[in-house]
């Protein structure tokens, strides 16, 4: 199994203790991983040009940029989105990433192999934030097309230091071991749930009407508008 984490600070603080715990619960198996580190990893914004969805991702700007983590993340059976809390929202790191992959998004070009992975989210605030910030994550990642998708947070009330310091940090190992139980048994029997399957119709008589003809080309190259079913 492939487990790839897409981290939206290169600070090794709150977040990256966090999701060291996750990928210490996979270590003892036969896993690979993989890291894409921002914004070292991609440091351009998206221009908001929608080559992209328009004319085709190899139109963006960015392509060259972007296609490594594209690759990476076509390889996950595990993906791991994770960040800081930044003014209510993830890292401007992590967001230019989720902008570049808009195109991706069912209603446009899904890619066949995300209905088959498993998305877990790792949100770490000093505060407030933590609920807006799941919500963003939790939506790109089902629109991507990732059926089941796991969520855990940490809010630390103070702005720098680390799990190890915190009076409750024997809870969250605990919280962490039993959410990686619930991980774990979704990897080896993953199923596409009824709310999937119902967007991906929806969007399925969206490209029947062909308002963009990329999208519509692609789906029709899929074989999902005569039939054909991405998982």
């Amino acid at each position: 199994m492939h487990i790839l984490t897409i981290i939206g600070t290169p600070h090794k603080g709150n977040t990256r203790a966090i999701v060291d715990l996750f990928l210490n619960e996979f270590k003892e198996e036969q896993n690979s991983f993989e890291e894409v580190i921002l914004p070292r990893d991609m440091e351009n914004f998206c221009y908001g040009c929608a080559n992209c969805i328009l004319r085709g991702e190899d139109k963006c700007p960015h392509y060259n940029k972007m296609t490594s983590i594209v690759e990476k993340i076509e390889k996950a059976d595990l993906l791991i989105l994770a960040t800081p809390v930044f003014a209510m929202s993830c890292s401007s790191g992590l967001k230019t990433v989720l902008d570049h992959l808009a195109y991706r998004w069912l209603v446009h070009r899904p890619s066949k192999s995300m209905f088959h992975k498993v998305g877990l989210i790792v949100t770490t605030a000093a505060g407030s934030g933590i609920r807006d910030t799941n919500k963003l994550l939790k939506n790109n990642m089902f629109y991507w097309g990732i059926p089941k998708i796991y969520k855990y947070s940490v809010t630390a009330m103070q702005m720098q230091g680390n799990y190890n310091e915190y009076p409750h940090k024997d809870r969250i190992i605990n919280k962490i071991k039993k959410k990686t139980a619930k991980i774990k048994k979704s990897l080896k029997n993953r199923k596409i749930s009824f709310k999937m399957r119902l967007f991906f119709n929806i969007f399925k008589m969206t490209q029947k009407k062909g308002w963009n003809p990329i999208d519509a080309e692609y789906w029709k190259k899929q074989g999902w508008l005569d039939g054909k079913r991405p998982y």
